[in-house]
């Protein structure tokens, strides 16, 4: 019995755990639903795009030149610019309060889009099972011109960058490319000459070979002629005798002249 008490106590435990753990799940969907929505949708939007600006900006304007990220230098201030220009310059933000200082409404550049930003916080809020979150979307959320721009900012700052550096994560093999086909060909000309040279040099080596093969194999039969011939004469001379021999070659008989017997 006591076993089957603690099996079902843990077992309600984990219900109620798990309740908990769901509970805080949603909770926090539902309460930051909104601001993804409007902030990190949107962030990730201007980081996509602010991303392809710049890899554009980089992209060589002559098919078969070099990637040239010098133009960053230029796109980057441009960006810059054109974010503070639409969002902060004469950018204006006030509270209306009364006499007594209680605060009666909002100033807002853009007010269409504090609405609809509002309007669909209580709309996520007001449907969501928390009293919390119900009671939280009654009370107005200011969302206007400045925090586009802050969003913009964060654009320029993080995403963009991360997202140009995904896209041009290949690059610097395109430019090993383009650099190898600009040398390929610049050095064409002066290889094709290189080329023909060792062809013409290489013909001369083999011609001026053979002939020098011919003249030593020509060198050669005359050698063994005259050597042959030389034989003979010396034997000629050995053996004539007409010819005059000094007292001591006199005595000595030749090969021949020995009696073997």
């Amino acid at each position: 019995m006591s076993s089957g008490n603690k099996h079902a106590e843990n077992f309600l435990l984990f219900l109620v755990v798990g309740g908990l753990v769901l509970a805080g799940v949603l909770y926090g969907l539902f309460l930051f639903w909104p601001y993804f929505v409007f902030f990190v949708l949107p962030l990730i939007i201007g980081s996509l795009i602010i991303g392809v600006i710049l890899k554009f900006s980089v992209e060589p304007s002559i098919e078969g030149s070099a990637i040239d990220y010098k133009n960053l230098a230029v796109t980057f201030p441009v960006l810059i610019l054109v974010v503070m220009v639409v969002f902060f310059v004469k950018s204006e933000q006030a509270l209306v309060v009364d006499k007594k200082g209680a605060r009666v409404g909002t100033y807002l550049e853009w007010p269409e889009l504090n609405k609809a930003f509002n309007e669909h916080r209580a709309s996520v809020y007001g449907n969501s099972p928390f009293d919390a979150l119900k009671a939280r979307a009654k009370v107005p959320v200011i969302y206007d011109r400045q925090d586009v721009g802050w969003i913009f900012l964060w654009c320029l700052s993080l995403g963009g960058p991360l997202f140009f550096w995904f896209l041009s994560r290949n690059d610097h093999e395109r430019n090993e490319e383009i650099v190898l086909q600009k040398v390929n060909e610049r050095t064409k000309a002066t290889r094709e000459r290189l080329s023909d040279k060792e062809r013409d040099l290489s013909h001369i080596i083999a011609t001026r070979t053979a002939s020098l093969t011919n003249q030593i194999s020509n060198l050669d039969q005359k050698l063994s002629a005259m050597t042959a011939e030389n034989r003979i004469l010396k034997a000629k001379v050995e053996f004539s005798p007409d010819i005059p021999r000094p007292p001591e070659a006199q005595k000595t008989n030749g090969v021949l002249d020995q009696d073997l017997f």
